[in-house]
């Protein structure tokens, strides 16, 4: 989910730049390219993580990338080195220079997305901490479950949704502690716009829950509900998903199966209960029947689903893209006030302290 933001600086070591790690980091990620040689002079213009090519035989080859390295920008960039075999002296060198993770011969794809995520991650939780303080444990907890549901997804990796409870109970911790204004904030430095509009729509229902004074275990299934309702969005296309531009009528049908996709991948894996399915697949209908995927109706319609589907309604709304601004709270307010009929209008009415007492504009 990251391909559209630059995020790595892959930097040659050797006489010639290899072409296997390039390909392989190619398949997944954006990056720029510099020499041992070009970098302690490089222009950072934005924040970067190094995967490093350069040979590691001995202490010269060691030295010669350290000193490479004394010109990095404060904080520190994480770093990854490319290894030519998997072994200990190899490795022992590796972290002896500050590498984080190493990338063996022969390079493969799971080693790099292992090690690059890890990276990553790390670097994203610097950040959050720095920048947002109380907020960044909630942000990390809820892109923890993100990336670990997309990965099963797509992987096929088992996974049941009592392993997810204790990253969402941070999340709602979070949102107890700081408020739904200060959570949406922060969701706002979010790099993918997919992960960002799921983190809202989790903050917002768990918002309205806290507002409605939920119990502790309706909010965790809300905290849940948010974080997994897109989830079928995992095997759409990210450049769909992320396209600057409106989608085509063509691309919106496309993008609309993930409700069907989100409802296949949680059947077919196990581990989630009806309850949480229902959610990841009907959060588009709407009451009168013109919803999909199956045009459910009136009392079909489940609770925890009518709250999610406000919730992502408005959280779309209130969201800048590419393609358009953001609205108003006052008239993200008033499109759901005008749905009467497809929403159920009694909760419409208790979320609008949600809706025009918090600075949400995302």
């Amino acid at each position: 989910m990251t391909r559209h933001q630059t995020q790595l600086l892959l930097v040659h070591g050797h006489e010639s730049p290899r072409a296997d790690i390039r390909t392989a980091l190619a398949e997944r990620h954006r990056f720029v390219e510099c020499t041992l040689a070009e970098l302690p002079g490089y222009a950072w213009t934005e924040p970067l993580e190094l995967i490093i090519d350069a040979p590691l035989a001995n202490e010269i080859d060691m030295e010669a990338i350290r000193t490479a390295c004394r010109k990095l920008p404060k904080p520190q960039p994480g770093i990854a080195c490319v290894i030519e075999t998997l072994s200990r002296p190899l490795a022992v060198r590796a972290h002896a220079i500050g590498a984080e993770g190493v990338i063996p011969r022969p390079i493969a794809a799971g080693t790099v997305s292992r090690v690059v995520a890890s990276l990553l991650d790390k670097a994203r939780r610097r950040a959050w901490a720095s920048q947002f303080g109380r907020q960044a444990a909630g942000l990390s907890a809820g892109t923890e479950v993100l990336e670990q549901l997309f990965e099963f997804a797509v992987s096929g990796s088992k996974l049941t949704q009592y392993e997810l409870y204790d990253r969402g109970d941070i999340v709602i911790d979070t949102l107890a502690e700081t408020g739904l204004g200060h959570w949406v904030e922060a969701v706002k430095a979010h790099h993918s716009q997919t992960f960002r509009h799921s983190l809202l729509v989790t903050g917002i229902a768990v918002g309205f829950g806290q507002h409605l004074t939920m119990r502790k275990e309706d909010l965790r299934r809300l905290a849940l509900g948010g974080l997994l309702h897109d989830v079928g969005k995992a095997v759409i296309p990210v450049p769909l998903l992320e396209k600057p531009t409106g989608l085509t009528p063509d691309e919106a049908a496309i993008v609309r199966e993930h409700t069907l996709h989100g409802r296949d991948i949680l059947t077919r894996q196990g581990g989630f209960a009806p309850e949480m399915i229902d959610v990841v697949t009907h959060h588009h209908e709407m009451l009168d029947g013109s919803g999909y995927p199956n045009g459910l109706s009136g009392r079909e319609i489940k609770d925890l689903v009518r709250i999610v589907t406000i919730s992502d309604i408005f959280a779309a709304l209130i969201e800048q893209r590419a393609y358009k601004l953001p609205l108003p709270n006052e008239a993200a307010y008033g499109i759901l006030g005008a749905m009467d009929g497809k929403l159920d209008m009694s909760l419409v009415e208790a979320f609008k302290p949600i809706a025009l007492e918090t600075n949400l504009a995302a």
